[in-house]
């Protein structure tokens, strides 16, 4: 059970992490407008702006990469939850098939005799 607390707060952290890119998204196509808009004049503003722009695109790259390893991990605790589960249920079935099997055999021996 504390795997999935765990996996809520990844999922968290990663959906804040989601909200950042798409602010990034906004701001990085805002001041490709504005620097389109720009008339040759104003090539020192438009080069800082270009540059601005280049290093929000790597922010964004970043907060992707860390989005996929957190989803990779998430999937990974998921993947462990379930597949233990899937032993666990495998082994009750196991049990009770075993436990009817010899309460079937008891049952006839003693109503045999």
């Amino acid at each position: 059970m504390a795997e999935l607390g765990s996996v809520g707060v990844m999922s968290s952290e990663a959906e804040g992490r989601v909200y950042n890119i798409r602010v990034l998204e906004d701001r990085v196509l805002r001041l490709e407008t504005v620097a389109h808009g720009l008339s040759d004049r104003y090539e020192q503003l438009r080069t800082e702006m270009r540059c601005e722009i280049h290093s929000l695109r790597n922010q964004m790259k970043s907060l992707e990469g860390k989005v996929d390893d957190s989803h990779r991990v998430v999937n990974g605790k998921l993947d462990r939850l379930i597949g233990g589960r899937a032993v666990i249920t495998g082994i009750i079935t196991l049990a009770t098939s075993v436990l009817g099997t010899g309460m079937v055999h008891v049952v006839l021996s003693l109503g045999g005799r």
